[in-house]
């Protein structure tokens, strides 16, 4: 995840190798897994759409390796709602959360795109705490959730008790 010159092909034979499997299998291995990369939250995706109407600026680091990203991402139309520079994902630039690097890229990114914007105008939403106490230490303002099991309006209460509140 944090390889930028990593390939599919390449996982995958280091994964079949690794698993004993014949190099053969990997075209079926991958078909089976991008399936389950396609898992997407509406509620989520909602109060992002909801946000970014109301002028919020949007932003995400992801830990993974792009070639599944661009299939999550697709599948879940990221590409609509956040601009391409802000859309950080870890193999594309060699660190991972809850390294500080990965947040700084963000950061750099933000401020070129959106002068005077820095990390105290932002929430950062993850569902690993060490993720958010790397991205608190840095100025962001940090949300634990995890959409895979909060309640229906959660993460509006959340974003709320962080400061961001969307009318």
């Amino acid at each position: 995840r944090d390889d930028p010159s990593g390939t599919k092909e390449a996982f995958w034979a280091a994964a079949c190798k690794a698993g004993g499997f014949d190099a053969a299998v990997a075209g079926e291995l991958d078909a089976a897994v991008r399936p389950t990369l396609r898992t997407s939250f509406p509620e989520t995706l909602e109060l992002l759409r909801k946000a970014k109407a109301a002028g919020v600026v949007l932003g995400m680091v992801s830990n993974h390796v792009s070639f599944w990203f661009e299939e999550c991402a697709r599948s879940s139309g990221l590409h609509d709602l956040i601009a391409p520079e802000l859309l950080i994902v870890s193999s594309e630039v060699g660190c991972s959360k809850p390294g500080a690097r990965i947040f700084e890229v963000f950061l750099d990114r933000l401020a070129q795109k959106h002068p005077g914007l820095g990390a105290n105008d932002c929430a950062f939403v993850d569902d690993k705490e060490e993720n958010i106490a790397a991205a608190v230490a840095l100025g962001f303002r940090g949300v634990l959730y995890d959409a895979r099991k909060a309640a229906p309006g959660d993460l509006e209460r959340a974003l709320a008790a962080a400061g961001l509140v969307l009318a």
